[in-house]
């Protein structure tokens, strides 16, 4: 049985959205990779983070900001309780339209990222 969200899968899947113009095996491999992602509304994917603390959780946000913007993407960041640890994340689609192999790709590379603050691997 599949872990995946459905919202997900049917926001992402080409029979019922043909126009995203994703591979299915593509799209299989990047929603194994976007479990932990929701999707929120037609255009919109939301994700929770809990860091360990204040300071990982900041590290986190400001380097995702840049990613996201130097990825031409647009992103909402929700920081209401960064002070322990928390933010929110949604990836969001400008304009009418499903998910696409871009906003999947950022969301892949902002789990990377997430991993590699976590880890303490990135020091700033």
């Amino acid at each position: 049985e599949s872990t995946l969200s459905p919202r997900i899968t049917d926001a992402v899947n080409p029979a019922t959205r043909p126009h995203a113009g994703i591979d299915p095996w593509e799209l299989h491999l990047l929603l194994v990779e976007l479990k932990d992602w929701e999707l929120t509304g037609d255009h919109h994917m939301h994700k929770s983070q809990q860091f360990q603390t204040c300071q990982q959780a900041m590290r986190w946000h400001v380097l995702a900001q840049a990613l996201s913007e130097c990825q031409g993407r647009h992103c909402l960041f929700y920081l209401g309780n960064v002070g322990g640890g928390r933010i929110g994340t949604d990836i969001l689609r400008p304009i009418q339209g499903p998910l696409t192999r871009a906003d999947l790709n950022l969301a892949v590379k902002l789990n990377d990222l997430e991993k590699t603050v976590r880890s303490h691997q990135l020091l700033l």
